[in-house]
């Protein structure tokens, strides 16, 4: 239910920023949106005289009619603002790419952790000490060992800066550090050295993009239909209730006659 709740702000903020760049797709979406309340407030107000023609809707039938053309009114703008969402995701990645340029402390902890990772399993012939805080890297095992370390400090990182963003998208740390050791692989391949730590967020923001591209669509669809099917139960939950009343008023009047 949580990520219904983070996807649903997130749709808010897609039709605030729609608003803002697109007023007539937004007063299109609004003007829908309007069509489809009246339209559920009408059918639904209407319903009962399929089966008794006498039906009249009284005072005290018109909130449930009301309610679900209000609960109408909203989902349908949610489920458009939905399907624009994409950027502001984008703008999250982007943002927290760039304070983790700003700042090292998840990087000195990716460090620490894959030099320890490193010395317990032997997998650098030579290992320089902590001090000297750079890391060989000339061994396939090293590169993958640092490469996880980096991308699960980097997904943490991720976490605490956009937790709804990183909620929604799930992505474990296996798809960044496949990512981050076959650049690394590809640089070492190619050049020598040591590998530039301002590649690395380069390397993990573009994985986390790629990801978030990868699963956003079936994101935002699994939302959407959510949305369907709980304004259908409604409608259906209020079809119900009018279609027992008008039910009833046929039974009474029957029960009347026959007295």
């Amino acid at each position: 239910m949580g990520w219904t709740i983070d996807l649903l702000s997130f749709s808010s903020r897609a039709l605030a920023e729609l608003a803002g760049k697109e007023p007539a797709a937004m007063a299109g979406t609004l003007g829908l949106a309007l069509g489809c309340a009246a339209l559920s407030w009408i059918l639904l107000s209407h319903s009962a005289l399929l089966w008794n023609r006498g039906f009249a809707p009284r005072a005290g039938r018109h909130p449930l009619c009301a309610l679900t053309a209000l609960a109408t009114l909203f989902a349908v703008p949610l489920f458009v603002g939905a399907a624009h969402t994409r950027p502001l995701v984008h703008r999250a990645i982007a943002n927290w790419a760039r304070k983790a340029l700003e700042g090292s402390s998840w990087q000195e902890a990716a460090f620490d952790r894959a030099r320890e990772r490193i010395r317990l399993r032997r997998l650098e012939p030579l290992l320089p000490s902590s001090e000297a805080h750079f890391l060989p890297l000339t061994t396939a095992a090293a590169r993958e060992a640092a490469a996880t370390s980096y991308a699960a400090a980097a997904l943490a990182s991720f976490s605490t800066s956009c937790p709804q963003v990183a909620a929604l998208l799930g992505i474990c740390p296996a798809e960044p550090a496949h990512a981050l050791s076959a650049d690394m692989k590809a640089f070492f391949d190619s050049s020598t050295g040591f590998y530039p730590a301002e590649r690395i967020e380069t390397v993990l923001a573009d994985s986390l993009r790629q990801a978030a591209d990868q699963r956003w669509e079936d994101t935002v669809r699994r939302m959407q239909i959510f949305l369907l099917l709980l304004l259908l139960l409604l409608h259906l939950t209020v079809f119900g209730i009018l279609g027992w009343a008008g039910y009833r008023e046929i039974r009474t009047g029957w029960d009347e006659t026959n007295r």
